[in-house]
């Protein structure tokens, strides 16, 4: 059983498979949008979307992505275009800095770059290298990987299509360091600070640490007044619930307000922070937030906080 699912993992890590998943799903979508939503929401929920009627949080996003004009969405979840929409919110002194930016991996000046840092391409999840010790860096694959994640189209699988429309690019930012007390709770990645807000407004913040590719990720959720609500809470064999207390962020009234800033002018998103030596720092924003770490119950609450009366459908 082990070795299957490992052969599995290996499988899904593959290009080449990737780029088969992805040319299917385009050509589902292609044919009838609305039924690969179906597919992908009815994989967790055990229904199809009610289009006519949406009530959920998902439902809502999906309802969204097909009747609305996402091309904010487009913009702002491009981990390099969204620094401008921060830029233009005056929030520019929460951007992580700017190391440089290239459009394929050749041309990268390794040598520029300090000995820490970060580098990911800005159109999908998972995309990213940190690294520690630049002298311990295998260049040549770094740039082969980089490429190849340059060349997979995002968004097609599980219905992100406003990831589809941006344009690829590779980032290099700098690297971010917790202080020791951070990485007793979060020894293998950064704390993230993730509010869910509808119709501009904050409601809940979901706490992701311990992050690996492989692994998973440790969860746990509060309410703006850092109350922990371990019942909407839902695990999974990659989303893990931890009861280890996380320490209210020293800066989460600044949080708070910026993601309102942020998101209001979006029905839903999610605006992601870090937390490093009590300054927040932005992370990024998410419109196809996922789902099956909640609750039904939770995302029902989500979503009545959703108005799409007010929304401009087009056709």
């Amino acid at each position: 059983m082990d070795r299957l699912l490992s052969l599995k993992q290996k499988l899904n890590r593959s290009m080449a498979y990737k780029r088969f998943a992805d040319w299917c799903h385009k050509r589902a979508i292609k044919k009838n949008p609305k039924k690969e939503a179906n597919r992908c929401y009815r994989y967790y929920f055990d229904h199809d979307i009610d289009w006519e009627n949406p009530k959920d949080f998902v439902e809502k996003t999906f309802w969204l992505l097909l009747n609305t004009d996402t091309s904010e969405w487009t913009r702002c979840a491009d981990k390099y275009l969204v620094r401008d929409y921060l830029k233009e919110c005056g929030l520019e002194d929460l951007l992580v800095p700017l190391l440089g930016k290239w459009n394929n991996a050749d041309d990268i000046d390794f040598d520029s770059l300090p000995n820490q840092f970060v580098i990911k391409t800005n159109h999908s999840c998972g995309t990213n290298i940190i690294v520690n010790d630049k002298s311990k860096l295998d260049i040549p694959l770094t740039r082969k990987r980089l490429n190849e994640w340059l060349s997979i189209p995002y968004g097609y699988s599980g219905m992100q299509l406003h990831y589809t429309n941006i344009k690829p690019c590779i980032i290099a930012e700098e690297m971010l360091i917790e202080d020791e007390e951070q990485k007793k709770i979060s020894p293998k990645s950064l704390i993230d600070y993730k509010f869910f807000c509808c119709d501009g407004i904050p409601e809940y913040v979901w706490v992701a640490y311990n992050r690996t590719h492989s692994d998973g990720v440790d969860m746990t959720l509060y309410d703006l007044d850092w109350n922990k609500h371990t019942e909407h809470i839902v695990t999974s064999d990659y989303y893990t619930y931890s009861d280890v207390d996380v320490p209210k962020p020293k800066s989460l009234e600044t949080m708070i307000l910026a993601s309102k800033i942020l998101a209001k002018k979006f029905p839903e998103v999610r605006v992601d922070f870090y937390e490093i030596n009590g300054k927040p720092y932005f992370g990024e924003l998410t419109f196809t937030s996922g789902w099956g770490f909640f609750t039904y119950d939770f995302y029902n609450y989500l979503g009545s906080k959703i108005d799409l009366s007010k929304v401009k459908r087009i056709k």
